[in-house]
């Protein structure tokens, strides 16, 4: 019953130290975490060191949510870029009145 009660202390105070993470720091533990879960899955199937596994599956898990996490950053400035740029050309494809239609040849009389 303790180490029920210990584990789930553990577990409340490690996800509360989450809440001033970058995103990045984030998805990075997240994937420390998955990998690890994974890792030792892997390594108690195939009854080899499950400390190994662990560790192995952690660090494969970090490299994983890192590159991901990275990944996505890209792809939102891309994003934003392209938005941004596509109203600036949108804008300046646009033409602009004349100041004074009366000053203006009309185009008719002058190919007449």
């Amino acid at each position: 019953m303790k180490s029920r009660i210990a584990i789930v202390a553990i577990a409340a105070f490690l996800a509360s130290g989450c809440a001033n993470m970058t995103t990045t720091e984030q998805r990075t533990l997240s994937g420390a975490a998955i990998g690890a879960v994974g890792g030792l899955a892997i390594a108690a199937i195939a009854e080899s060191s499950l400390i190994t596994g662990t560790a192995i599956g952690a660090g494969v898990g970090a490299g994983a949510g890192y590159l991901y996490s990275i990944s996505r950053n890209q792809q939102q400035h891309t994003s934003d870029n392209s938005t941004k740029s596509h109203y600036r050309a949108a804008r300046a494809a646009k033409r602009s009145k004349p100041e004074n239609p009366s000053r203006v040849p009309d185009q008719r009389l002058a190919s007449s």
